[in-house]
């Protein structure tokens, strides 16, 4: 019998690996935070704002201190004001207890001009000599007259070295989830939803983990066996394969490519195959790959195409 191992388990594990975390190195972050009134709203009796505030306070105490971070929020202090946007903390060498207590003191009160806090974040990150990202955690729409949609893709022609990775928070509506999901798709970052704690902090160690070189080996020869070789998007596929199952070890859903760990699902291989992965939201060329959990090479891949709806 083998059990699925969680994307939130396997970055814990890296984060927590004294060899991993010497190679570990992020793009310069902002963290978006959502702090319109709506975040009020609870999910089994807990307001989703607490939610998110314990959930990044976690991720920041497993982070690299050389990491260089920065918080915004809009909708914290005052109830009708679009421009209701904040730099809550500037980029920096992360300072997990700061971090932490600037997201703690941060109370819901307004709207949601996700679209300008966007564009002001980018605005900084250009600045900036280093690649640089951001991560938006939200649980609703744009409500100042203005689309994120266009603004993403705007920012994509720019050439700015910027990606907008974005999670939809208790969002029910899938009318809804794409007028912010499309953020991602246009600055190629990720979309990823949650309804619960643990899938929040699940999401946001998968965008952190976004940002470690994948190694590639050029000369490997292919054992991952993916069965089928297409699929629809968000569907549980079997993956086979022939390794080592080392200590570690793992296999994930990648961009054909791509040189970073760009996943949504993962399993490890010490519970035995087959293993059920998620395909992306996306549809297009993906690489399944089985890593290496010493040193993060690539020791096989194969691909898989996952089809439109």
């Amino acid at each position: 019998m083998f059990k699925n191992f969680t994307h939130a388990a396997l970055v814990a594990a890296a984060l927590t690996s004294p060899a991993t975390a010497q190679e570990m190195t992020y793009p310069d972050t902002i963290i978006i935070l959502d702090v319109s009134n709506s975040m009020w709203g609870q999910i089994d009796g807990v307001a989703k704002i607490s939610i998110a505030r314990d959930a990044i306070g976690e991720l920041v105490e497993e982070l690299d201190t050389d990491s260089e971070f920065g918080l915004m929020a809009f909708g914290h202090r005052r109830k009708s004001d679009c421009g209701d946007i904040e730099l809550i903390l500037p980029i920096g060498p992360l300072d997990s207890a700061t971090f932490s207590a600037a997201a703690s003191n941060l109370t819901p009160r307004g709207r949601t001009p996700l679209t300008a806090a966007l564009r002001e974040a980018a605005n900084i990150l250009k600045t900036d000599t280093r690649s640089g990202r951001v991560i938006l955690v939200s649980d609703g729409i744009e409500s100042c007259e203005a689309d994120p949609c266009s603004l993403s893709k705007e920012l994509e022609k720019s050439g700015l070295d910027f990606t907008a990775h974005v999670i939809g928070f208790n969002i029910s509506e899938s009318s809804d989830q794409s007028q912010i999901s499309c953020i991602a798709q246009n600055t190629e970052g990720l979309y990823l939803t949650a309804e619960s704690t643990g899938e929040l902090k699940e999401a946001l160690e998968t965008m952190m983990m976004e940002g470690e070189e994948a190694h590639v080996d050029s000369e490997m020869t292919p054992s991952a066996i993916i069965s089928p070789q297409s699929a629809r998007p968000n569907t549980r596929v079997s993956i086979d394969w022939s390794g080592p199952n080392a200590e570690g070890d793992f296999v994930t859903l990648a961009l054909v490519g791509s040189g970073t760990m760009q996943f949504k699902s993962a399993a490890s291989t010490a519970d035995g195959w087959p293993a059920m992965l998620t395909t992306p939201d996306t549809a297009g060329e993906y690489e399944v790959r089985y890593v290496s959990g010493v040193d993060n090479t690539v020791l096989a891949l194969d691909t898989i195409t996952v089809t439109g709806e």
